[in-house]
């Protein structure tokens, strides 16, 4: 969780960074700032122990692929937090890569995922991601993954342990 929340506060000064951006107190009255510059905006905020920080940005390589990012945090007066990111290349022989992840946690417990996914110049596709949560109040924990590729489809595989980290049942609907 606390390296999610960090890259995503990187990706929000990068994005600061990449873009050349001068970040003005727009709303600071109402606890809250924004900026935005020619690849990207960042902004962030506070009210009543509630606080957030966003930003996005776009940035063409020197190959002549054009890469997105995104990030965005928050914590909230009650103690819960998350933070989310992700990165998207654009190829110009029509390929794409993509990876994206979030965390968060608060008083029922916490979940985090990380997947990706790429699509070649010949349309083909695969990806992945895998999630994992537990449960604070009886430590009970779950984690799957799931898979695609164009020539197999879907799979997906899961498993859930007790708090001793014995294997049990994983709920069902």
């Amino acid at each position: 969780m606390k390296k999610l929340l960090s890259a995503s506060l990187v990706a929000g000064l990068s994005t600061l960074m990449l873009t050349g951006l001068i970040v003005a107190p727009v709303h600071a009255a109402e606890g809250r700032v924004k900026a935005r510059g020619a690849n990207g905006m960042v902004a962030a905020g506070t009210h009543n122990g509630n606080s957030y920080v966003r930003g996005h940005g776009a940035k063409t390589n020197s190959d002549g692929s054009t890469t997105t990012g995104s990030g965005a945090a928050f914590k909230t007066n009650k103690g819960a937090a998350g933070a989310r990111g992700s990165a998207t290349t654009y190829n110009p022989d029509g390929s794409v890569e993509h990876e994206g992840g979030f965390a968060t946690s608060g008083a029922r417990g916490n979940v985090n995922s990380q997947g990706g996914f790429t699509r070649n110049a010949d349309g083909t596709s695969s990806g992945s991601r895998t999630t994992n949560a537990t449960n604070a109040q009886n430590g009970n924990s779950y984690t799957g993954t799931t898979t695609y590729d164009s020539t197999n489809g879907v799979s997906h595989q899961s498993s859930c342990k007790d708090a001793s980290g014995n294997a049990i049942a994983c709920p069902t609907r």
